[in-house]
C-alpha cells in the first residue's frame, strides 16, 4: 500500500499509460521511461480476457495470487488482418503466488489470460511500449474467434450504433432494417450485430420489436440471414455466446464470494476445462485433502450460502441441493458413467432404491454434467 499512499502524497506523476483504467482497478505507472514503462495493476474482481500482447517484458505477482492459464490458438481462417477463425488448446495453467515472474513475449507465442483469487490482488508490469511484430495484439472469445479489439473503423462502429438505437427504441422497423444490415455486411459487422441484437433483447422486449413468439426464433431469424452470405462460419457463433455465457456466469458469482478457497474453485471452474486437471490443482494447492472430499465440501457450503436479495437458491445457482446431487457430482467428477454412478448409488443405499430412482438419477446426471457451472470442468 505504499504506492497509494506514494500517490495519494504526489504533486505530479509519471506520464499515465492508462488514464480512463481500462486494464486494472486502477492501474498506475510508476515510470515512463523513452523504451518502456513500469505499471503496478491492481484487482478486486476482475479478470483479464484471453489475450495476446504486441509489446514484451515480465510481470510479477506482487499481492494475493491467481490462476494463469496459457492457450495455443490455431487459426484455419483469416478474414481480415482484424478477424480469424481457427481452434483453442489449453497449453498449461498454473496457480501464481506472490513473488513469482513470467516473461511476456510479443505475439501468438503467449496467450493467455488471470483469474485473481485474492480481493485484492496486484502485478507489477515491465513492459515496452510496442514491439511490431506482435502486432495485432488479439483477443480471443473461445471457441473459434480472434480480434482486434483497438481496430476501429468508422462505418460499423456507427452501423452498430444506429442498430443499438432502434433495439433500444424498438422501432417496428428494426428487423428489415437489421436484415438489409446483415445481407451485406462482412462477417466481423454480421458478428458484432448479432451479439449487440442478443444482449440487448429479450423476452417480451424481442415480441415488441420483431412481432415474434420467442427471443430465439428472432435471433435465428438472425442467425439464417448472416448464414446466407457468410455460409458455415455462422455455425461457429452460437459456440462462442455459449461459451460467453458460461464464463459470464462464473464471473458473476465470483464476485459475490469473497473467501479464498471458494474463490479458486469458481476459478477452475472457469477456466480449466479438464477434469483431472482440475483435481491436480486442488492437489497441490491443499497436498492434505482428498480433491474429491475437497469439492464436496465447498460445493456443501456454497449451496447453503444465500446472496442478499437474489432470487435464486443460494450463490451457485443449484436447485434442490440433497445428498443424491452430491454423490452424482462426485461421481461425475471421478469420470464415471451414468451406470457407474447408478452402481454407486446402489452400493450407497440398495438395489431396489437405484431401480426405483434410475429415471430420477439420469435426469440429474445429465443436468449436473449440462450445467453452467460445471460442464467445462467435468470435460475428459
Amino acid at each position: 500500500w505504499e504506492i497509494i499512499r506514494w500517490l495519494f502524497s504526489a504533486t505530479e506523476v509519471p506520464n499515465q499509460q492508462d488514464v480512463p483504467g481500462n486494464f486494472g482497478n486502477p492501474p498506475i505507472t510508476l515510470f515512463a521511461g523513452p523504451r518502456f514503462h513500469i505499471d503496478v495493476y491492481f484487482w478486486l474482481d476482475g479478470t483479464t480476457s484471453i489475450h495476446q500482447h504486441a509489446f514484451c517484458g515480465a510481470f510479477q505477482v506482487l499481492m494475493g495470487s491467481s490462476i494463469h492459464s496459457h492457450y495455443r490458438f490455431h487459426p484455419r481462417q483469416t478474414l481480415n488482418q482484424h478477424f480469424m477463425v481457427g481452434e483453442f488448446e489449453l497449453a498449461s495453467v498454473e496457480l501464481l503466488e506472490r513473488g513469482q515472474v513470467r516473461e511476456i513475449l510479443p505475439g501468438k507465442e503467449y496467450i493467455h489470460s488471470l483469474f485473481h483469487l485474492d480481493r485484492p490482488s496486484a502485478t507489477i508490469c515491465v513492459r515496452t511500449y510496442h514491439t511490431a511484430s506482435g502486432s495485432p495484439q488479439y483477443n480471443f472469445l473461445k471457441p473459434h474467434f480472434a480480434t482486434d479489439p483497438f481496430f476501429k473503423e468508422a462505418l460499423s462502429i456507427k452501423q452498430l450504433q444506429s442498430a443499438a438505437l432502434l433495439l433500444k427504441m424498438e422501432h417496428p422497423d428494426t428487423l428489415a432494417m437489421l436484415d438489409e444490415l446483415l445481407s451485406h455486411a462482412d462477417f466481423q459487422t454480421a458478428f458484432s450485430l448479432i451479439d449487440l441484437a442478443k444482449s440487448h433483447l429479450s423476452g417480451k422486449a424481442l415480441e415488441n420489436v420483431f412481432g415474434l413468439t420467442t427471443g430465439e426464433e428472432q435471433y435465428q431469424h438472425l442467425l439464417a440471414t448472416a448464414r446466407r452470405r457468410h455460409g458455415a462460419l455462422v455455425d461457429l457463433i452460437p459456440d462462442v455466446f455459449e461459451e460467453a455465457r458460461r464464463q459470464n456466469n462464473l464471473t458473476h458469482r465470483r464476485g459475490q464470494i469473497t473467501g479464498a478457497e471458494h474463490r479458486f474453485f469458481l476459478a477452475l471452474l472457469l477456466n480449466v476445462p479438464n477434469r483431472q486437471r482440475v483435481l491436480e490443482m486442488i492437489a497441490q494447492r491443499f497436498p492434505q485433502t482428498d480433491p474429491l472430499d475437497q469439492i464436496a465440501e465447498w460445493v456443501e457450503s456454497l449451496a447453503h450460502t444465500k446472496v442478499w436479495g437474489s432470487s435464486e437458491p443460494n450463490v451457485l445457482g443449484i436447485e434442490n441441493y440433497d445428498d443424491d446431487y452430491a454423490l452424482v457430482l462426485r461421481c461425475l467428477f471421478q469420470g464415471m458413467t451414468f451406470a457407474q454412478t447408478l452402481e454407486a448409488f446402489a452400493t450407497e443405499t440398495s438395489a431396489e432404491e437405484a431401480a426405483e430412482f434410475r429415471d430420477e438419477l439420469e435426469s440429474l446426471y445429465s443436468t449436473i454434467r449440462n450445467s453452467m457451472i460445471f460442464k467445462a470442468a467435468l470435460q475428459y
